[in-house]
């Protein structure tokens, strides 16, 4: 299995051969949750200051919402592939830096508050903005058009839930609620992710697909 670093060096690599082209770019990272895309994109950061890293759990819609939605529907998974994160906000980030705007001020999700916080700046004045995370390279969201370049990182599913619960697991303690657990949602991401890969492809759709689990 591939290390952090070695998964953020090859991207990082791949993103000093595509910045020589004469624009500010867009790079998004999409994978499987387990699949080590936040830690990689942070290690990017650390590597270059002049690149801003923006993660798509921060746009995620408040809680109240999700569960609202997840109570209404008939098909969880569906909520999870199309409604769970603004987008329409995200949207917004993108379209300033390609623009060519300074600075903007958005709200994000605060895990640890459970609601959001108070606007955050996002400087847009750097050469490169990288987004993380799930169903980036999806066909029917509006968004995937304003990529310039994208990145999948393709992993053994079961590995990667194993690393999912672990994790879970570590960061909830006595409260954490098992995939059989009526308050848990992973059975349903996990149904959404499968026809994700099933029907949109997203590792043909990427300009760089990187297998995590060989060395």
């Amino acid at each position: 299995m591939k290390t952090i670093e070695q998964v953020a060096a090859i991207i990082n690599e791949n993103i000093g051969k595509w910045v020589q082209e004469p624009k500010k770019i867009v790079v998004a990272v999409d994978g499987y949750t387990g699949s080590g895309k936040t830690s990689i994109a942070n290690r990017i950061a650390e590597l270059n200051p002049n690149y801003l890293v923006v993660h798509l759990d921060d746009f995620i819609r408040h809680w109240k919402i999700r569960k609202q939605m997840m109570d209404a529907t008939h098909d969880r998974s569906r909520v999870f592939e199309h409604l769970w994160y603004r987008y329409d906000a995200l949207e917004r980030l993108v379209k300033a830096f390609l623009c060519g705007r300074r600075i903007i001020r958005l709200k994000v999700y605060d895990f640890d508050e459970n609601d959001f916080s108070s606007l955050r700046p996002f400087d847009l004045s750097k050469e490169v903005l990288l987004i993380e995370g799930v169903f980036l390279l999806h066909p029917q969201h509006r968004i995937n058009s304003l990529w310039s370049r994208s990145v999948f990182l393709k992993t053994k599913l079961r590995k990667s839930e194993a690393r999912h619960v672990n994790q879970e697991k570590k960061k909830w303690g006595k409260d954490y609620l098992p995939e059989d657990h009526p308050g848990s949602y992973f059975g349903s991401f996990k149904e959404a992710y499968r026809r994700y890969l099933e029907l949109c492809s997203p590792e043909q759709r990427a300009d760089l697909v990187i297998d995590i689990d060989t060395d």
